[in-house]
């Protein structure tokens, strides 16, 4: 395990929530809440670790190491076919994206990828959004995938080792700005996660954490310079970047606390439900998982 930054919080002297989330967009609304101090104003002791990317930050989870993750739903998917029943979707909350990118003075397009070498971080989003979509063009098994972790995409892009990368936000947009050009961008909805038996043990400290979790995401609304700068600061980018990525997000459209909805709609209930199929049918994960053992209470 990996943990790439620890922020312990003032709070009150009961047992820490544990709360972890990776480096893309998803990271900021955590990171939000630790900068503006709003887990302890709303009397939640938390403790805050930082990954890299999912699977890391999953085996942390498995290894009771931490409580609550915000992430996106392939490391959902691939922890609760691996462990059943041991966690539960709490939230969903804001929303960013990835792009298969290509260098500049490319001519691939959708047209000409068979045979081509695509790097993607294996078992992410990333990697179920690009094979499905290969499926759907009719290029299943006729694109040669790589695996290439988040860290290393640019550079995998940069020094030919690959024809093109999928790469998640806000690494994208930089890509881009270094002449990178798109041909396929996804949507990605977050999602917050929550142990099982922590939320049973602990329904004060999840309502805490979801009071949080709202007032975060007003404040990255609200605030947007100065949640942008926390987070481009923690990912050490220009803080411009993150603004740029966070605009594009519904989310950074709300004015008032009522309007940061976490209790998941019809919409997002099925792109779950759709999400957990397209990961069993594209043998990311060995075991089906039904939706209702994340989403409906116990």
């Amino acid at each position: 395990m990996s943990i790439a930054a620890f922020w312990p919080q003032p709070g009150s002297a009961d047992e820490p929530m544990r709360i972890a989330f990776p480096s893309g967009m998803n990271g900021e609304v955590v990171v939000t809440m630790n900068k503006a101090g709003l887990a302890s104003r709303n009397g939640l002791n938390a403790e805050f670790s930082a990954f890299q990317y999912g699977p890391p930050m999953m085996e942390a989870l498995a290894a009771g190491a931490i409580d609550a993750v915000v992430t996106s739903m392939m490391p959902v998917a691939s922890y609760a076919a691996k462990v059943p029943g041991d966690i539960k979707i709490v939230a969903m909350v804001n929303t960013g994206g990835h792009l298969l990118l290509v260098p500049g003075g490319s001519t691939i397009s959708d047209t000409n990828l068979a045979g081509k070498k695509i790097g993607v971080s294996f078992g992410s989003d990333s990697h179920l959004d690009l094979l499905v979509w290969l499926r759907e063009i009719g290029l299943s098994g006729k694109v040669d995938l790589v695996n290439v972790s988040p860290a290393e995409i640019p550079t995998a892009l940069g020094n030919g080792s690959v024809d093109g990368v999928v790469a998640r936000q806000p690494q994208a947009l930089l890509l881009q700005r270094n002449g990178a050009r798109p041909l396929k961008s996804w949507e990605l909805k977050y999602v917050s996660i929550v142990r099982a038996r922590f939320a049973r043990d602990n329904p004060e400290k999840v309502q805490k954490y979801l009071i949080s979790l709202r007032e975060a995401m007003l404040y990255m609304a609200t605030n947007a310079d100065q949640s942008a700068a926390w987070f481009a600061e923690y990912l050490r980018v220009e803080p411009g970047l993150v603004r740029e990525v966070a605009q594009l997000d519904p989310a950074s459209k709300i004015r008032q606390l009522d309007d940061a909805n976490l209790t998941p709609t019809a919409d997002d209930r099925k792109m779950i439900a759709d999400r957990l199929v397209q990961a069993y049918e594209m043998k990311l994960i060995k075991s089906a998982v039904d939706p209702k053992t994340l989403l409906d209470p116990q």
